[in-house]
């Protein structure tokens, strides 16, 4: 079974002297839940990482 991902697209307009440019950044858009599910296992783990140098 396949889950549908929706995604964010962020657009954004760069002008460098005579270049025009256009950035387009696609990224998933997560749940509530899931961001903070993430979050915490990255809190878990940095927790761990600095611990050693306490």
């Amino acid at each position: 079974m396949e889950d549908k991902i929706s995604y964010v697209i962020d657009k954004d307009r760069i002008n460098q002297q005579k270049m025009k440019l256009i950035v387009i950044n696609r990224r998933p858009q997560y749940t509530e839940q899931s961001q903070k599910t993430t979050r915490q296992e990255i809190e878990k783990q940095l927790f761990q990482i600095f611990k050693k140098y306490d």
